[in-house]
């Protein structure tokens, strides 16, 4: 049913989710939401405890949570090489046997134990962590790290796995990080077509403000305007197609398998 209580959504405040999220953030239907800020696996949290009606989460919570649906055409993923989901290690992939997680995305915390698990047939002990380049290499032989964290890290003298660059070198697929995902029992609102084309629109008035958002990451990332502009524009892909629908599930048969996620599903959209 139609209602006027406003419509929550959990955004992710990282620099991959930015355009996504710039119309929401710069008043986009600013009479029908209310934003809450959190890392993706505090996303999921609130979603699945009934907290907000949508989140940006990790694509591996669709399996996870149920009676979700996903907005249709939109999600962050990579085509091959993301540069800011890494595994950081003193040593070759073969012989990683401790791995430290940063548990803020949940998928890449799935992705990386599959990767090591069936690309490199090693199956390592995960240790949850903050993300803390330095803790997490002083106690396991590689880190994951994801996000804004990840664009800032020291690599010199390590050996670094990119994750998306290593899905595709295997599968050929690009792979999908997170997605729009929405409550079924969250009310509707009493507009023409409903809270859908806003994250559309969302989206379009990102890529028109691309620059702005770039300014802003340049004062905190550590990167060039250049090097951020193409991770915002080739690294990073909004459009979920028929070759990230492929590879999510490629992805959820593996999670699966592997125990990661109950069971399979297939994808449900508003």
């Amino acid at each position: 049913m139609a209602s006027t209580n406003p419509f929550r959504i959990s955004i992710i405040d990282y620099l991959n989710a930015a355009p996504l999220n710039y119309g929401f953030k710069h008043g986009l239907g600013y009479e029908h939401f209310h934003l809450k800020f959190h890392v993706p696996s505090l996303c999921a949290n609130q979603l699945k405890s009934g907290e907000v009606d949508a989140g940006l989460i990790s694509s591996i919570e669709y399996l996870r949570i149920p009676k979700l649906k996903l907005v249709p055409g939109l999600c962050i993923a990579s085509p091959k090489r993301v540069r800011s989901v890494v595994i950081l290690s003193k040593v070759p992939p073969e012989s990683i046997r401790t791995l430290a997680l940063d548990t803020s995305s949940r998928t890449s915390v799935v992705l990386a134990q599959i990767l090591l698990r069936e690309r490199f047939g090693v199956d390592v002990r995960a240790v949850d962590m903050a993300p803390d380049q330095g803790a997490m290499l002083a106690q396991c032989d590689a880190a994951l790290l994801i996000g804004d964290v990840a664009m800032r890290t020291r690599r010199e003298g390590l050996i670094v796995l990119d994750l998306a660059e290593e899905w595709h070198a295997w599968t050929g697929l690009p792979f999908v990080f997170a997605l729009w995902q929405v409550r079924e029992d969250a009310a509707r609102l009493d507009i023409p077509g409903g809270v859908g084309p806003f994250f559309h629109r969302s989206l379009e008035m990102g890529r028109e403000n691309l620059p702005a958002i770039v300014d802003e990451a340049w004062r905190t990332i550590g990167w060039t305007k250049p090097e951020l502009r193409e991770y915002l524009t080739e690294n990073i892909s909004y459009s979920l197609g028929e070759a990230e629908r492929e590879s999510l599930a490629l992805f959820f048969e593996k999670a699966v398998a592997n125990g990661f996620a109950p069971e399979n599903k297939p994808l449900a959209f508003l």
